[in-house]
């Protein structure tokens, strides 16, 4: 799948990546080198982001997407684990470390470690229908 991907134009990809999203299909990777690792920034759309950990790139990342897809919040609430919501505008729908997105009413739940974390930043690019590739995370 991901060979064909690579043919697609950007319209194809974007679309294709969203449909296989919301079906279940997922692109992202664990990435286990990144536990342990510290996080100076993070490359997304060509910029870079300034971030201070794994979680700041969640956060940041969560908000960039908000701020450019107006129709955000069923993207956002698709994404979700097994047993365990990761985003929610209510905050006691988390046990233990929870941030909310600046500028909105959604909280999400941090209490991951990084490659987990990175995991979901991932497959928030794909419901967005943006390819995971896309984010760098710069160490320090």
């Amino acid at each position: 799948l991901r060979n064909k991907l690579e043919e697609m134009n950007a319209e194809e990809k974007t679309k294709t990546l969203s449909i296989l999203a919301k079906i279940g299909v997922d692109f992202s990777t664990r990435k286990g080198e990144l536990t342990g690792i510290g996080v100076a920034a993070f490359i997304f759309r060509n910029r870079i982001h300034p971030a201070d950990s794994h979680k700041d790139v969640f956060v940041k990342l969560t908000q960039l997407l908000i701020r450019e897809y107006p129709g955000y919040k069923e993207v956002v609430f698709s994404i979700q684990g097994r047993k365990k919501k990761y985003f929610s505008t209510n905050p006691s729908d988390f046990r233990h470390g929870y941030e909310r997105i600046p500028g909105t009413d959604i909280f999400v739940d941090t209490n991951e470690n990084a490659a987990q974390l990175n995991r979901r930043c991932q497959r928030l690019l794909q419901a967005f229908g943006i390819d995971p590739i896309a984010l760098t995370i710069i160490p320090k």
